[in-house]
């Protein structure tokens, strides 16, 4: 067995290789937000039934590593927005016709519900890693049609798709794989993303079972590491084979 502890880093996006505008001012959030935005940050909107949010306003050279696409339109999955808003770069706006910024509180409670397909340990090790510069997504779910064409049976095609792709990805205790993790690259495209550098995987409190890995190894082809977290520090180790000395 092999691990890493990798040192945890303040990076935002500007220094993981994406240019910010212009504008590089912070402001204050709407009413009650502590959040401070970049002006000219992005927008977007909470959808509930989703329980994503839908970029309206897109700014900044992030969004070709962050962000599904579908029928045109980009979605950000809770541990998008909750990094982009909390480095300054995304508002989020509430539901509908509320124009009111959802604060840091908010979304964190969001996570914290685990009823958006991600879990406060899922968001640490994606924080994490997004702040040394990696190009993350939910595992096996394509940034674009053309990374992997999904069909749906509803003329909706944009709602009905990200719905079953939230249905498939429900927290479970057993070891599972969570994030396809690139290495930075500044030709990277979504619809053309290759294979990832490794797989970051949670098995829960305990190291995962030979079976489990197994099953992990029949299904995944990138390389896997497992994530470990214990008081705010992150950790991954990997397995190797080992050979056991035979006794007389």
């Amino acid at each position: 067995m092999e691990g890493k502890d990798w040192k945890a880093s303040s990076s935002s996006e500007e220094e993981a290789g994406f240019g910010l505008d212009d504008d590089e001012e912070f402001h204050s959030g709407g009413s009650g937000s502590k959040l401070q935005f970049r002006v000219g940050s992005s927008k977007a909107r909470w959808v509930t039934e989703l329980a994503m949010a839908e970029v309206e306003v897109k700014r900044g050279k992030l969004w070709t590593t962050t962000g599904l696409i579908r029928s045109g339109k980009t979605y950000c999955f809770i541990e998008e927005a909750l990094y982009l808003s909390a480095i300054g770069e995304l508002q989020v706006l509430g539901s509908e016709d509320d124009e009111d910024v959802i604060s840091l509180k908010g979304l964190y409670e969001k996570i914290a519900e685990e009823k958006s397909g991600c879990c406060w340990e899922s968001y640490e090790v994606y924080r994490y890693l997004k702040g040394l510069g990696y190009i993350i997504r939910r595992h096996g779910v394509p940034w674009t049609s053309k990374d992997g064409v999904i069909t749906t049976p509803s003329g909706e095609e944009d709602k009905d798709d990200v719905t079953r792709l939230l249905g498939d990805m429900q927290i479970q205790c057993d070891a599972r794989a969570v994030f396809d993790v690139y290495l930075p690259n500044s030709r990277f495209k979504k619809s053309s993303p290759g294979e990832p550098s490794f797989v970051a995987c949670f098995s829960g409190d305990s190291p995962p079972s030979k079976k489990d890995v197994k099953v992990l190894l029949s299904r995944v082809a990138a390389p896997l590491m497992f994530c470990h977290i214990a008081q705010g520090r992150v950790s991954f180790f990997s397995f190797g084979s080992i050979d056991l000395p035979v006794l007389p």
